[in-house]
């Protein structure tokens, strides 16, 4: 991995082999496992798991490659993989990361489980108890301002059965374990930071919801949004195709919304990746990943396409 500014250029990175070091790991232990860190605004978090029963390990670097401290996090018994971080999300400010435990005995029960939080110098608590229902299950998407995202999926997303009233998307308050609820209905959750909220439609793939404002382009469907982190626009990914149908590669465009005068417009062949910070984005284009303009205007390349990097979608605000 590494850490790039506004001009490509590289700030400091971790070689595999390093990112093994962290947690003591010969370069030859630390090749057999994904150790590429998650994000929040202001720090980076690594997880380490020996087995999927043995305990994961965390450690937290800042954004200038400074340790600041490591954790523990029980193995998540649903994981298949000894190597995931799929079920781990960060905190945005902090130095804490919270994870879903599914305690359902066997497959075919109603689901149930918890939410735990850890950190550095803290234990690790539950913080939430949760029920689905039969059918459903509940997992972590992301830790935001608005609270620790949790969304409520079917089993079996693509299929026959997924227009249902049961999907739904909550905010847990990591303090309180307070939950609010975000999504319920046919909406689908895209994003929910800043004050602003994000829904698509599973019954309408051509809308998303912002802040409850429809926004429809019928030749195309929506396929992930991002926030700018002040909250005044939305940046909504768009694809010529259906995920769940497959096969045809898609013509991708980004829509950009203004939430004061609802206003939009549209990036074309532009493949979203996320918000430099509140005037300029990250789009993919080509193979290469550049910082544009709100009007589509490309400003500096971040990763040229003979790169043998690729973005993974973490980056650093503030």
């Amino acid at each position: 991995m590494e850490v790039v500014n506004a001009q490509g250029v590289e700030q400091w990175g971790l070689t595999n082999a390093q990112e093994g070091q962290l947690f003591g790991l010969t370069a030859a232990q630390a090749s057999k496992y994904n150790l590429e860190p998650q994000a929040g605004n202001s720090n980076l978090f690594f997880f380490y798991q020996a087995s999927p029963t043995s305990p994961n390990k965390v450690v937290v670097l800042s954004r200038t490659d400074k340790l600041l401290g490591t954790g523990t996090a029980p193995a998540l018994p649903s994981a298949g993989d000894v190597s995931y971080s799929w079920g781990f999300v960060v905190s945005p400010t902090g130095t804490e990361w919270a994870w879903p435990v599914d305690e359902t005995p066997n497959s075919v029960g109603q689901h149930h489980g918890v939410v735990e939080v850890g950190g550095l110098g803290e234990a690790n608590r539950i913080l939430y108890r949760w029920v689905a229902p039969v059918g459903f299950t509940e997992t972590l998407v992301g830790w935001t301002d608005t609270g620790i995202i949790m969304q409520r999926t079917e089993d079996e997303y693509c299929g026959a059965g997924n227009n249902t009233a049961a999907d739904a998307g909550f905010a847990i308050n990591p303090g309180t374990g307070t939950l609010t609820e975000l999504f319920t209905g046919n909406d689908r959750f895209l994003g929910a930071s800043s004050g602003v909220t994000v829904a698509g439609l599973l019954n309408d793939p051509h809308t998303v919801l912002i802040n409850g404002v429809s926004y429809s382009e019928s030749k195309s469907i929506a396929s992930g949004a991002s926030i700018s982190p002040d909250g005044t626009q939305v940046a909504v990914f768009r694809e010529s195709f259906n995920p769940c149908g497959g096969g045809k590669i898609p013509n991708t465009s980004i829509e950009i919304v203004t939430l004061a005068n609802h206003s939009h417009v549209d990036l074309q062949n532009l493949g979203l990746a996320g918000w430099w910070d509140n005037n300029y984005i990250l789009a993919a284009t080509n193979g290469s990943l550049w910082i544009y303009t709100l009007q589509g205007k490309a400003v500096s390349e971040i990763l040229p396409v003979t790169s043998p990097w690729l973005f993974d979608g973490d980056v650093l605000t503030g």
